[in-house]
């Protein structure tokens, strides 16, 4: 195999700087002060290095765990491969990728062929939404559950562009085909927003609100889901930074929300996610948008 000098992807993507917030004393999620944890609001596997101290109790913590599980093996296993980012079981990490090809035009079933990661064809996937139902002025009722219409899905690669790297793939291989999988696991994706949207306006803003969405996170709850919950359908320039989040207010609604744009700086799509609202004593609280680096 031919030797190629481009600096790999791990290098790409800037790192977040480190931030810790003081523990609230209780569960973020449920109200116990039994036996708190830490937690990352966005999660370690992604980079995360902002930290809630002291903030989710045992069993909020292993329910949590388990949508982010979901998230990181399945929908961004290949983007962290890709991009290298942090991992606990590093010696566990694959060397080789199954990859769906065909060998010959005629052939109907697709075979399996491992190929080496740092020739892998990755694709990066993110659910797109419409607006949070609570801001398009929809009853809770009509806003549905944990569905997308549309994916934003970007090809990449981890030493030449996605376009260069199939052809070649495909004569090295001696195939004429290839199907690079890519996995949405929309429920599991939406408690991961939820839950980082959550964590992070608990930190900035305390107490101080009527919270929409404990029932997400920590029940699944999402027959509903979509009204708290929306996205930015159109193109969004890459940012800077790792991942951005923002707690913003539309017009005259009640409602508070967290921007929240994981990876940006690969150009993906904002999500918008309704929080919860003001209690009326609290009305005057506000926090300064934040750029989570």
């Amino acid at each position: 195999m031919e030797q190629n000098n481009t600096p790999p992807l791990s290098e790409f993507l800037p790192q977040q700087n480190p931030h810790r917030y003081a523990s609230p004393g209780e569960c973020i999620y449920c109200g116990s002060r039994e036996k708190l944890f830490e937690e990352h609001i966005i999660p370690y596997a992604l980079g995360g290095k902002v930290v809630f101290e002291d903030s989710s109790c045992a069993t909020c913590a292993k329910e949590t765990s388990k949508f982010e599980l979901t998230c990181m093996r399945t929908m961004y296993g290949p983007l962290r491969l890709l991009y290298d980012m942090p991992t606990r079981r590093p010696k566990k990490r694959p060397k080789k990728l199954p990859l769906k090809v065909k060998y010959t035009p005629d052939q109907k079933a697709w075979d399996i062929a491992l190929v080496e990661q740092e020739r892998y064809p990755f694709l990066v996937t993110f659910p797109q939404f419409e607006a949070p139902g609570i801001i398009a002025g929809k009853k809770i009722h009509e806003s549905g559950g944990p569905a997308t219409r549309k994916l934003w899905i970007r090809g990449a690669c981890p030493y030449s562009s996605f376009d260069q790297l199939l052809p070649k793939l495909l004569k090295d291989l001696n195939a004429c085909a290839a199907f690079p999988n890519s996995k949405a696991d929309v429920p599991a994706f939406c408690r991961l927003i939820c839950k980082i949207a959550h964590s992070y306006a608990y930190a900035e803003l305390g107490n101080n609100l009527e919270w929409y969405l404990p029932p997400i996170i920590k029940e699944g709850a999402l027959d509903n889901c979509m009204h708290f919950i929306g996205s930015v359908n159109n193109s969004e320039p890459p940012g800077d930074d790792l991942h951005n989040l923002d707690i913003v207010q539309f017009g005259n609604s009640n409602a508070v929300l967290v921007r929240v744009r994981l990876l940006s700086k690969l150009g993906t799509p904002s999500y918008f996610v309704a929080v919860g609202e003001y209690r009326q004593a609290n009305k005057a609280i506000q926090a300064d948008p934040l750029t989570v680096r």
